[in-house]
């Protein structure tokens, strides 16, 4: 990005300083978009220390959003297929953190502030129409932009 360049928030990027940055050991061979939602990968029903783009749109068992990553991973990376590689994420320090989004599905306007929906199916994005326990919208900037807090550690039952 050119110098005086403003930054353009695309997908989740955190909103407020409930954030820290931390390396994180990423999964092997899975190219992700910076600002993607990350979760604990998961084999079987054991946790394997990496992380990865998230597999479910709500936070259910182990699929509990834990972060967002902030430098992208491209197929063309020289550690692209290395389990364990570190990059870079922001993890919220408390349930209260605040992530700007982008609508990925749906028509958002003001009255959606306090809705608890889905993430999109791209986990770069909220379905602001889905009602689900991936986020809870807390603030609308746009049609197509706002801000939410992810919703952590959620049982569902049957």
């Amino acid at each position: 990005m050119p110098i005086n360049t403003p930054n353009e928030y695309l997908y989740f990027s955190p909103a407020d300083e409930l954030w820290e940055m931390k390396m994180l050991p990423m999964t092997a061979s899975v190219a992700m978009a910076a600002g993607v939602a990350l979760q604990a990968e998961t084999s079987g029903a054991a946790v394997t220390g990496n992380y990865r783009t998230m597999v479910a749109v709500e936070n259910l068992n182990w699929d509990d959003t834990m972060g967002i990553l902030i430098e992208p991973i491209l197929a063309t990376d020289d550690d692209y297929a290395t389990a364990g590689k570190m990059k870079a994420a922001r993890v919220p320090l408390s349930m209260d953190a605040i992530s700007y989004f982008s609508v990925g599905a749906g028509t958002f306007t003001a009255a959606d502030v306090g809705m608890t929906v889905e993430l999109h199916s791209d986990f770069k994005s909220l379905a602001v129409d889905t009602a689900g326990m991936g986020a809870t919208i807390v603030g609308y900037q746009s049609a197509t932009r706002g801000t939410c807090k992810f919703n952590f550690a959620r049982t569902e039952v049957a």
